[in-house]
């Protein structure tokens, strides 16, 4: 079986897998993967989802364009502070040099027009495992922005986890995929989930030891005749939220992880699993306060570096780079320079393609 990360390379590369062994009765060699789109879902009014925020690559300061597509998303903790998950940037020169965030995205292709920031600072625990094998323990991180945002509003984080029931209400949002490989819609989606109790979501993997019940939280979703396939998230979403209805308070309670492949597959019991950040509590309000040192830092100086290393002729102030693309694309999305396309399908997402059959 395989496992998949739910986020997605945007336009310029197909969704890089991340696998794992998957516990279910179907055919042998089964895939489960970190995915990050959302499946069967409805379109989404992101007015009634203010911290949600989509990250990008973007180059265009130094003339080479930018992605299309988000390749992860967020939420935000404060104006200059977004959540989101720790293998959107692990590992990866590019997202932890180039991302940008933009609140408030209806449509994917609204960014070029949208208000940004650009992420200087990344934050993850130490004892994050970047391992689909091991279930990606303490999959979160935080992105510090270069100056606080005017847009947006701050999550409702949870104060204990009283929601771990099966009659709570769950909706996740994301930009990703609306099924396997494939992304029917610019426009932002939502799909409700109903949660999944640790004894049936440690038997879901063939090693459910790697679990960390206390956590993490699986979630599975209704089955749609017309799709064939189980609620649930997919490429692209990952670093996204999963929110839970408190008596109409909106409540984060997780931040997309993986789940399986096929997205939404009817013959798994777990169809998404998220890191659960009440666990995070603590850690999250050291780097708040400053009491946490960054991972990586992203300036002026190491994306100008990073860039010429990579062969661009970018010169000596940002703009005037050897070609440019800033406008936005046909058909709405956002334009990408084909020589910063070959770079971004470079980038650490083809470490996602390892799998394990079992």
């Amino acid at each position: 079986m395989i496992l998949s990360l739910p986020y997605k390379r945007a336009a310029f590369t197909s969704l890089a897998y991340t696998v794992l062994a998957f516990s279910i009765t179907s055919p042998a060699n089964a895939q489960v993967e970190v995915t990050p789109y959302i499946v069967n879902g409805s379109t989404a009014n992101v007015a009634d989802y203010p911290s949600f925020v989509s990250l990008y690559l973007d180059g265009q300061e130094y003339g080479v364009g930018y992605s299309s597509s988000p390749y992860c998303g967020g939420t935000l903790l404060n104006s200059e502070y977004v959540l989101t998950a720790a293998h959107c940037v692990y590992g990866n020169s590019d997202s932890q040099l180039l991302t940008m965030a933009a609140p408030n995205l209806q449509y994917e292709s609204d960014y070029v027009n949208s208000e940004k920031r650009r992420v200087v600072e990344i934050f993850y625990p130490s004892d994050y495992v970047d391992d689909i094998n091991k279930l990606l323990p303490n999959d979160i991180a935080i992105l510090k922005l270069e100056s606080a945002l005017g847009v947006g509003t701050a999550i409702n984080r949870p104060n204990n986890e009283s929601y771990r029931n099966p009659a709570s209400v769950f909706t996740a949002v994301g930009h990703g995929n609306t099924s396997y490989g494939h992304d029917a819609f610019d426009v932002l989606q939502k799909v409700n989930l109903t949660f999944v109790n640790n004894t049936v979501c440690a038997g879901a993997f063939s090693d459910g030891s790697h679990l960390s019940p206390e956590k993490q939280i699986c979630f599975t979703g209704d089955y749609s005749n017309a799709t064939k396939l189980l609620a649930g998230t997919c490429q692209g979403d990952s670093g996204g939220p999963i929110y839970w209805d408190n008596n109409g308070q909106q409540v984060q309670v997780g931040v997309t992880s993986f789940g399986p492949v096929p997205c939404g597959d009817k013959n798994r019991s777990v169809t998404a699993v998220f890191t659960e950040i009440a666990d995070y509590s603590d850690w999250i309000n050291r780097v708040l306060n400053g009491q946490e040192v960054a991972k990586h830092v992203s300036n002026d100086t190491a994306r100008r570096n990073y860039l010429i290393s990579k062969g661009y002729n970018i010169g000596s102030s940002g703009n005037n780079g050897s070609s440019s693309s800033s406008s936005s694309g046909s058909g709405g999305g956002g334009a990408v320079h084909f020589s910063f396309v070959a770079l971004l399908v470079g980038l650490g997402w083809m470490r996602r393609q390892k799998t394990i059959q079992v």
